[in-house]
């Protein structure tokens, strides 16, 4: 199945009909409409999915991002969205219409500029990041004016990061920039419109899984962070875009000040418990006994912070042995761990990586 998203570490794509035909094999017959909790949802691409069989999906993340994700892909309807199309061709011809572009955030910050402390930014070129700003600006100021909902500006917002995403100078995460320009980053960004499946309509919260109220549903899908790698700072740009804070950076990256944990201003509330394998096992273990759901789904990997071993016994331990089952999936391993540095750990570096879905009935 299709389903759509900006380049992604760890994204589910490739594994969208697996996980919903585990779903599908292992969920009892019910009366009434399947209510899924997408506790990680990241990009929204398992959402995606989810929505198009005709579930209810409630969303959550951290990520400021993922919201304008949900508005776009889990939230839209026909009816809500009926000005779009209008709105981006509005925005099309303000643009062309413009003639010189006035420099903003983004293209001070990345495109083709110094690091704070040293080195240079290359995440795009610079009419790539004048067109950019003019529009994320614009989209601001039709809000501002009640011109458009907020639905509506967060699809919009949506937009302009997937056409961003087409023309970057990056291999996926934001935390490091190729050093020459890739060849798409020659062409020139063009906002487009974003198909989306008809289906539910689905409910999105921005927060800590261990501290959101989900409502009840019928099972949760778990996909967590894997490693030590923070998503806040993998994806910063994108949540800036977003909330259009237009913040203070630091580090050789430009990063958003509060995203670098040495600064002043770090913000706590994005580091994920996940992240440490001091803190990953109860994490783990804590937010499956607090979803309201009989059911859970876990999306894990052969290589994350807590070995699959350690998961299975704890969980195990919680639920019994005879209430788990797990499958596992080969697949293409990501294209950060085939290039550069990560190739020189080992005399011989995989491409192949194991995905295992792991099915829990909680309850009877």
């Amino acid at each position: 199945m299709q389903t759509h998203g900006v380049k992604y570490i760890g994204s589910k794509a490739t594994l969208v009909d697996k996980i919903l035909a585990t779903i599908e094999r292992n969920l009892p017959a019910m009366e009434g409409p399947v209510r899924i909790i997408d506790v990680f949802t990241g990009t929204t691409r398992v959402s995606q999915a989810l929505r198009s069989k005709g579930y209810h999906v409630q969303s959550s993340d951290l990520a400021w991002a993922s919201e304008a994700y949900a508005h776009t892909f889990l939230l839209r309807t026909m009816e809500s969205s009926k000005r779009i199309p209008d709105f981006i061709m509005e925005l099309r011809a303000k643009l062309e219409q413009q003639g010189t572009l006035t420099p903003d955030w983004i293209t001070k910050t990345y495109c083709d500029v110094s690091g704070v402390t040293g080195g240079l930014v290359r995440m795009w070129k610079p009419k790539n990041g004048l067109r950019a700003d003019f529009l994320r600006n614009w989209i601001d100021e039709m809000y501002s004016t009640d011109k458009i909902t907020y639905h509506e500006m967060m699809i919009l917002i949506t937009c302009v990061i997937f056409a961003l995403d087409k023309v970057d100078n990056s291999v996926g995460v934001q935390q490091a920039y190729l050093k020459d320009w890739a060849i798409r980053t020659d062409n020139t960004l063009e906002l487009l419109d974003l198909p989306y499946y008809d289906g539910p309509v689905g409910k999105h919260i921005v927060g800590n899984c261990l501290n959101v109220e989900y409502e009840p549903a019928d099972v949760a899908y778990l996909d967590p962070p894997y490693s030590s790698h923070s998503y806040s700072t993998y994806y910063h740009i994108w949540d800036s875009i977003t909330r259009w804070d237009k913040p203070e950076v630091s580090l050789s990256t430009n990063r958003r000040v509060d995203r670098v944990s040495k600064n002043n201003d770090f913000d706590g509330e994005m580091v994920s418990l996940w992240n440490s394998k001091r803190t990953a096992l109860q994490a783990f273990l804590d937010v499956c006994g607090r979803l309201p759901v009989p059911h859970l789904l876990i999306s894990y990997n052969n290589e994350s912070i807590v070995p699959l071993d350690d998961l299975l016994k704890a969980l195990a331990d919680v639920y019994g042995t005879e209430n788990i089952t797990v499958e596992e999936i080969v697949y293409q391993r990501n294209i950060m761990s085939q290039i550069g540095n990560a190739t020189l750990y080992n005399d011989t570096y995989k491409t192949k990586n194991v995905e295992v879905l792991i099915w829990i009935r909680k309850s009877n």
